[in-house]
């Protein structure tokens, strides 16, 4: 589809100038004589980019972006100003212009402007749209995913969560395998009661019966009151046992019993608990492996495999890599304050190359902490916010101990890094470079950026 763009100008040769220039180009232009007329434009059509000047009778620019972005807020607007009038530009990129040219503006200039600015709008829609698909579409009770293997997972979870089946979740760690288990839990007749957790590889092994089926005051040293267990905590509810490779043998004995008669003793108790519990259990081992090296019980085994769902490593399913990104961006710039809303193109590339060993737990926690890096008035997540280790981008001071740059290789990394980190907008990068826009121009062009 062809960029819609509208001049708004009083002075009938440059909207007429601008219309050559910007339909020769291949840009579907409309062109508006005052504010006025504009809005009713902008009410009728979908426009991309709105070039007008600061200065016009009865509304001036900054007026006529505001009631603009009050009608359709993916505007892009850039101002033409008059060199006297170069502070209200400012102001009016500080209150959400994408940039402005001065009158005297080259081709060239305008044209980067306007590219700058479509890239910047594209981004803006496809965030938008991935957030409405991740608030419905891809947004499964809580689930975050896209790809055709999820879509699958999440269809077997329906058909087999109101069931009393015990089922087992399999797959890499950092996956999703406790996600899963608790939208079983939501989708089972048992939602109205508890989920109760327990990391079997996380308790030492001589409290791991302790702790699944509780114990009574004295039945050992330092059990000063008596305590229920996992089990009793989960009844009529969901037992979710995660690592259930690492649970002991010893353990496994009096867990298939309880599995198969529904009751229990609590240690130092002769009296049986009758319990309700539906199991969940998850591992990253390879448990037939375990059978046979005889670390884990076959019996226990198929008690528990009853329905096995296996769910793909993150690297096996990269469309699911950008609505996850998407999510956990928008969890943290909440969280922490800060105003990121959109990733960059380039850093969404890495994202999606990277082979992601640790999964979902792993990108998680990258998006986490690149959102802690980002400034405080960064709406774009950058690719310089990622870790070394998925870019494979040298750090500037790492640059500088190389000691292998020129003086004007330091000058061009520098104006690059500037500019992606102000969405393209040139008045901002000389503003903190501390040079003229003009310089600035000359710069892009000496260094082909």
């Amino acid at each position: 589809m062809k960029i819609n763009i509208l001049i708004v100008d009083d002075e009938k040769s440059i909207r007429e100038t601008l219309k050559i220039i910007l339909g020769n180009l291949n840009y579907n232009v409309l062109t508006a004589c005052d504010g006025f007329e504009a809005i009713k434009i902008i009410k009728n059509n979908i426009i991309d980019i709105m070039i007008t000047d600061l200065r016009m009778p009865g509304m001036d620019g900054i007026e006529l972006m505001e009631k603009a972005l009050e009608i359709d807020p993916s505007i892009e607007t850039i101002f033409i100003s008059a060199y006297a009038d170069i502070k209200a530009a400012v102001k009016a990129v500080k209150m959400g212009a994408f940039d402005y040219v001065e009158k005297s503006f080259s081709t060239d200039e305008l044209i980067f402007t306007i590219e700058k600015a479509i890239e910047r709008r594209t981004l803006k829609e496809e965030n938008r749209s991935l957030r409405r698909r991740i608030e419905g579409k891809y947004n499964y009770d809580g689930v975050i995913a896209k790809s055709e293997a999820m879509g699958k997972i999440i269809d077997m979870v329906n058909r087999v969560a109101k069931s009393k089946a015990n089922i087992l979740l399999t797959g890499e760690s950092g996956v999703g395998k406790d996600v899963i288990a608790n939208l079983i839990h939501r989708k089972s007749n048992r939602s109205h009661n508890k989920i109760v957790v327990i990391n079997c590889g996380a308790i030492p092994e001589n409290l791991i019966e302790a702790e699944l089926f509780g114990y009574e005051k004295g039945s050992f040293t330092g059990a000063e009151r008596t305590n229920r267990g996992k089990f009793e905590l989960a009844d009529k509810g969901t037992l979710f046992l995660d690592e259930i490779g690492e649970l002991p043998l010893h353990a496994q004995v009096k867990f298939l019993r309880v599995l198969q008669e529904k009751q229990l003793y609590r240690i130092g108790s002769e009296k049986s608990i009758d319990v309700d519990v539906r199991i969940i259990a998850a591992t990253n081992k390879n448990l037939i492996d375990e059978v046979n090296k005889g670390t884990f019980r076959e019996d226990l085994y198929y008690r528990l495999n009853v329905v096995n769902i296996e769910i793909p490593p993150l690297r096996e399913r990269k469309e699911d890599i950008p609505v996850l990104a998407e999510y956990f961006l928008m969890e943290f710039s909440k969280e922490y304050n800060k105003k990121v809303k959109y990733i960059e193109v380039e850093a969404l590339n890495y994202l999606m190359n990277y082979d992601w060993k640790g999964n979902v737990r792993e990108l998680r926690n990258v998006i986490e902490r690149s959102v802690l890096m980002a400034d405080e008035k960064d709406e774009l997540l950058f690719k310089e916010y990622l870790p070394k280790e998925i870019t494979g981008l040298d750090s500037m001071e790492e640059i500088e101990d190389k000691n292998e740059k020129t003086l004007a290789d330091y000058e061009k990394l520098i104006i690059e890094n500037t500019l992606r980190r102000y969405g393209g907008n040139k008045t901002k990068t000389a503003e903190v470079l501390g040079i003229k826009r003009q310089t600035l121009y000359n710069k892009l062009k000496e260094y082909n950026i």
